[in-house]
């Protein structure tokens, strides 16, 4: 399919970015020219024939910014539209994909530890957090110009944050002492002095991913003790804790970052910890796109696991792919991958507080309501493999594995998301 996109226009990267993207997406080329003549479909503003440009969007990217806030933007839908009410798919994808909702967030769309609240989104609005609304775009968009490309079947991409390996005895004490669990609290005495605690588990995660052949990733705090917000990064000293780091590349597995509420860099965390790794996730999802995007840019990462509501699980970008985010400032992608966060043990326990087993069911009905096109992350901390405070998430954990083993679905590496979701441009 021939593609002209008039250049030195306010839409010509936007519209570049988002069609390199819908390449990635269907397994399928555009072949771009440079005049609208040659072309099968057209963006030229100054030609009847071109696809509808919603210009006031695109110059808003540019210069003064526009007011990108999604009551102005989605007015009565999340669909990009004129004054006419007719429909820039681009933009449209464009808007929800680079999470331009959270550009310039004021302090009501955020919680008290500095994070864009679900409750303050257009997905909260339009009850659409489950919805992978870019992926229906595309669909139109490949439906209109009979465009057929190779859909890939949808995938998981399975994590462990290692936030704290020594609260153990605390957390699960308190939990068995009000429970009347005599025995527990021996055990959890009996562990604590053979320096063998509870929540030191890294072997037994290991142990049970590999039995469902699952290749996953485990981030890592560098910084010990109360961070930004007041919030607690470790518990632990990564150098002390070597040994466990090694145990996960012994075992063919992955180790990352897990940015702490720190003033340091990604880089300085990075030489702190002696990481030889290029992955990322913020610690407590304490992240805001357009802020921590440069940061990531200007540091060695080439991905970063973080973009996903705390309060609900689901699309916080409303698609359901890894993907390239785009730098409004320096009109190009960025040089690094975004794999949104869908599922995290937290999120049904602490904010849903939906019962313990119903989750893994929620996430396998999630699943094959998409089951296309779509790399699906789920995360697991390591004090969710407990047999005390948090015992029956194990289940519902082994119950995911279960079926992700049963059905052959494909468990993806940080590597293989970079490869396959990085565009030339």
């Amino acid at each position: 399919m021939k593609v002209y996109i008039k250049p030195n226009t306010s839409y010509h990267s936007a519209t570049l970015y988002i069609l390199k993207l819908i390449e990635k997406n269907q397994n399928i080329s555009f072949s771009f020219v440079e005049s609208s003549e040659k072309a099968n479909i057209i963006w030229d503003h100054t030609v009847p024939s071109s696809e509808f440009i919603y210009l006031d969007f695109y110059d808003g990217l540019q210069g003064e910014r526009y007011n990108f806030n999604h009551n102005h933007i989605f007015r009565t839908s999340p669909t990009v539209t004129d004054k006419n009410e007719k429909k820039d798919s681009i933009a449209t994808i464009f808007y929800m994909i680079n999470c331009l909702q959270e550009l310039n967030p004021n302090e009501e769309s955020l919680d008290q530890f500095g994070r864009f609240k679900y409750e303050a989104s257009f997905q909260a609005k339009f009850n659409s957090i489950e919805e992978n609304l870019v992926q229906q775009e595309i669909d139109l968009f490949c439906k209109k110009h009979r465009l057929k490309g190779t859909i890939k079947r949808s995938a998981f991409f399975v994590s462990h944050d290692i936030d704290t390996i020594y609260g153990s005895f605390l957390q699960d004490g308190f939990w068995a002492l009000k429970k009347l669990k005599i025995g527990v609290i021996l055990n959890l005495i009996i562990w604590e002095l053979s320096r063998k605690p509870h929540w030191k588990n890294i072997d037994k995660i290991i142990k049970i991913d590999s039995e469902y052949d699952i290749h996953s990733t485990f981030f890592w705090l560098v910084n010990k003790g109360k961070g930004a917000y007041n919030i607690k990064n470790a518990d632990y000293n990564i150098i002390k804790e070597q040994k466990l780091l090694d145990l996960v590349e012994q075992s063919g597995l992955t180790s990352g970052l897990h940015k702490s509420c720190s003033e340091m860099s990604i880089n300085q965390e990075l030489k702190k910890g002696s990481f030889q790794t290029n992955y990322n996730r913020y610690h407590f999802l304490n992240f805001l796109p357009h802020k921590d995007w440069k940061k990531i840019s200007e540091s060695k990462l080439e991905l970063d696991c973080s973009l996903g509501f705390a309060e609900h699980f689901g699309f916080r970008n409303s698609y359901g792919k890894a993907f390239q985010p785009f730098d409004i400032d320096k009109d190009e992608p960025y040089n690094f991958i975004e794999a949104p966060l869908n599922f995290m043990d937290g999120t049904f326990r602490k904010y849903m507080k939906i019962p313990t087993n119903a989750i893994a069911n929620i996430i396998i009905n999630f699943y094959e309501k998409n089951p296309t096109n779509c790399d699906f992350s789920l995360l697991w901390h390591n004090t969710y493999f407990s047999n005390y405070k948090y015992n029956s998430f194990l289940g519902e954990y082994k119950k995911i594995l279960g079926y992700i083993y049963e059905n052959k679905i494909e468990c993806v590496t940080p590597n293989e998301l970079i490869k396959e979701n990085k565009i030339e441009w």
